[in-house]
């Protein structure tokens, strides 16, 4: 009996404290919409997890031995779970995009929604006191079968809206590691490794949510129980909160017509790099002609030096649009912004070192780069030598 209040008390000091952090945060947020800013998706779309987090933990609350709530709300909660996914898949799409909107196409995900709901009818359209079982013999043998296939399909279900939306966030992200290399020449803080991070805790805390009810169902015990349920209910909203308070996208909008973006509702990931300048009206004289006047005003202007160079600001120097400039390093040069940029760093870098004897911290300022390690790592991928071997190697 000690065992079972121990466990109790575990569990819902769990709950209560997702519930806690998952309100706190959800008051965070509101008070971001106050914010000035070209789009607040990545808000909105966290304002929507949390609210799910929240009512799920209500949920929990209201249907326990510490609770009561009228039994024709029991179940409904339910209906809402595959929110976790579609609100994390608006939270990527909104940091992963230059100009974040809703399209037309967005209504398919409310399909996940409407699936689950015809899943779990069979249960739901029940009275609440038969839902909940407080009513006996009240459900023919036949009705229980339907809704026994009714909740395996929801939870199959489930783990299809895992791995879609888990596919559709994980491409979201490569797509964006490619996105930011065309656009900035530093990308220190527009990784977004944190959220390389963040959606995979989601997933495996998802994944152990399945583990957990099939092992339920086939008579084991819970993997939650006690400690662990504190743990894991804790982990989901604490882990999310502390980025979603302070995460903006990184991409700036002018960068959109720019870059490859995805489509809104079915993200895609482009091998062709032409597909994007299909419009763009240069020719391969004009591509030419783009490509030297960018060597002789790098070369003139030492334009790389600059630490917070980007495409938008290098276009301007030479007199193109942005467009073009890209055009011109991913098809003529067959490189992005930033490794073309990094390129120039690391020749004026390698000059720098045997003609000065300047610190290897001061030359990597100098050349334009805003850390250390980037610049030794940078050096290394280009000259396969540190910058002190190369130092030691070349100068007399």
């Amino acid at each position: 009996m000690m065992d079972i209040q121990k466990q109790l008390y575990w569990e819902h000091l769990g709950v209560a404290g997702a519930m806690a952090v998952s309100i706190f945060v959800l008051l965070g947020l509101i008070l971001r919409l106050r914010e000035k800013a070209p789009s607040r998706m990545h808000i909105w779309a966290m304002i929507a997890f949390f609210l799910v987090n929240v009512l799920d933990a209500l949920n929990s609350f209201a249907y326990s031995d510490v609770f009561t709530a009228p039994n024709a709300f029991f179940r409904w909660n339910d209906v809402i779970i595959p929110g976790f996914m579609v609100s994390l898949y608006f939270y990527v799409r909104a940091l992963t995009s230059s100009a974040p909107r809703l399209e037309r196409s967005d209504a398919i995900h409310m399909l996940p929604f409407v699936l689950g709901f015809l899943c779990l009818a069979p249960a739901l359209l029940l009275d609440g006191d038969v839902r909940r079982g407080l009513v006996d013999g009240a459900v023919s043998d036949s009705y229980r079968t339907l809704i026994d296939i009714g909740e395996t399909g929801f939870w199959s279900l489930w783990i299809v809206i895992l791995v879609v939306y888990g596919g559709l966030c994980i491409r979201r992200l490569i797509q964006h590691k490619r996105n930011i290399r065309d656009v900035f020449s530093d990308l220190e803080g527009k990784t977004l490794r944190w959220l390389d991070g963040l959606v995979a805790t989601i997933l495996i805390l998802a994944l152990i949510v399945i583990i957990d009810e099939v092992r339920q169902l086939m008579g084991y015990q819970s993997l939650r129980d006690g400690i662990w349920s504190l743990l894991y209910d804790v982990t989901l909203p604490v882990s999310f909160g502390v980025f979603a308070l302070r995460a903006n996208p990184p991409l700036p909008g002018w960068s959109q017509q720019v870059l490859d973006d995805a489509p809104a509702a079915e993200p895609r990931i482009t091998d062709a790099p032409t597909s994007r300048y299909a419009r763009s009206g240069l020719q391969s004289e004009d591509i030419d002609r783009l490509a030297l006047r960018l060597e002789r005003r790098m070369s003139e202007n030492q334009l790389w030096r600059n630490h917070g160079l980007n495409l938008r600001i290098l276009a301007s120097a030479i007199g193109v649009p942005p467009i073009h400039l890209s055009e011109v390093l991913n098809t003529k040069l067959g490189m992005s912004f930033y490794d073309y940029v990094n390129q120039c760093r690391i020749r004026d870098a390698c000059a720098l070192l045997i003609q000065t004897d300047a610190t290897i911290l001061e030359v990597s300022e100098t050349v334009g780069f805003n850390a250390k390690s980037t610049f030794n790592t940078s050096f290394k991928k280009v000259t396969d030598q540190t910058p002190s071997q190369w130092r030691m190697t070349h100068k007399p």
